[in-house]
């Protein structure tokens, strides 16, 4: 009876120490993670035009998470902002692309079908999932956009708190750039 007991304490102790690890583990991934959008967050705050912001997002992306493709877009005509012809999809383009993608969620998360990943990322690019973000701005429309080759990077049901905080910053920015242009 008494190593029946001790046999059960010790199942016991390993599960309790499995589980600290396990703790511990996403306590250091949180950790670094905190650290990368705190850096992110900066960056964002000292871009002066659509422009840069989009590009030290993009290359911050790429270099920091590893992700293959980040590209920044904006839906509007290439006359009313300062926005390189390459971040412009005209919403003529837009509206009926990414309508569907945004219809239940501000992010959209898993496989792209070949225009969409072609009309994003190029038709070399051959991205076959991603992470499509609406921006919050209330000054122009828009998206950033990440891809990758693998599946499973972009699980549906994957976490977007991030990407949902990092959105509405980089939303906000964009309206204090273009309000400080109009002024």
């Amino acid at each position: 009876m008494i190593e029946r007991q001790v046999e059960i304490i010790k199942k016991k102790s390993l599960l309790a120490d499995s589980k600290l690890s396990e703790f511990l583990s996403n306590a250091e991934f949180n950790q670094k993670l905190f650290i990368k959008v705190q850096k992110l967050i900066l960056i964002i705050l000292k871009s002066e035009t659509l422009n840069s912001l989009s590009e030290q997002v993009e290359i911050f992306f790429k270099k920091e998470f590893g992700n293959e493709k980040c590209k920044i877009f904006f839906f509007t005509q290439e006359e009313l902002f300062d926005v390189s012809a390459e971040r412009i999809i005209t919403p003529e383009i837009a509206t009926p692309t990414f309508s569907d993608l945004f219809s239940e969620n501000v992010i959209y998360l898993g496989g792209l079908n070949k225009e969409l990943s072609t009309l994003v990322f190029g038709g070399k690019a051959m991205i076959k999932e991603g992470a499509i973000c609406r921006l919050a701005s209330s000054k122009i429309a828009g998206a950033l956009t990440l891809g990758s080759s693998k599946e499973g990077k972009f699980a549906k049901d994957s976490e977007t708190l991030f990407l949902e905080f990092v959105i509405d910053v980089m939303s906000h920015k964009i309206d204090s750039l273009i309000g400080a242009s109009d002024a």
